[in-house]
């Protein structure tokens, strides 16, 4: 009766189907793929409860030591035993280390000043640094050392600090 329309309007009715279906999860898969790991990703299993150890300051730090050692008293912070003293170190800046709460062990850290002024005022003032007790994952909202203005994800690596997993700059207009 249909003389094969019928069936070649289903054949095109199914093409389009198709190519909206693989369209839908190429956006899913891109947006996934850009999209930053949640503190859950990195779970620790324990919180460290006891007393926390004196953080054992470094030459590179003596300057910071007030700073570091009122920081260090701190319950955990950060990925199961860690604390993250901070410190203003100019306008819209804020630098940290990483204290061990178990052995003292200062890890280094770095200064990151806040994003453009003309970016936040349009999409908002992110939190700088980012950290939970219960997780290893440490996400950085800003411009470390004043450059390179973007969005960092780094994991706790045991005996050796931070170590980076994700970064997405912020476009060339809206670096300093």
């Amino acid at each position: 009766m249909c003389g094969g329309i019928c069936g070649l309007s289903y054949d095109l009715t199914m093409r389009k189907v198709m190519c909206v279906l693989l369209v839908i999860g190429a956006l899913g898969w891109a947006q996934k793929k850009s999209s930053r790991p949640d503190f859950k990703d990195y779970a620790v299993e324990r919180v460290y409860q006891g007393a926390p150890a004196a953080p054992k300051i470094t030459p590179d730090w003596r300057r910071f030591r007030t700073a570091i050692r009122e920081g260090a008293k701190r319950k955990v912070q950060f990925a199961g035993h860690y604390t993250v003293p901070a410190w203003g170190c100019g306008a819209g800046c804020v630098a940290f280390v990483i204290v061990d709460s178990i052995s003292g062990r200062v890890y280094d850290g770095f200064g990151v000043a806040m994003m453009p002024f003309k970016r936040e005022e349009k999409h908002g003032f992110p939190i700088q640094l980012e950290f939970q007790p219960r997780s290893r994952l440490f996400k950085i909202n800003g411009c470390p050392d004043e450059t390179n203005c973007g969005f960092y994800d780094y994991e706790m690596v045991e005996g050796k600090g931070l170590k980076l997993v994700r970064k997405e700059l912020l476009p060339k207009e809206d670096q300093y």
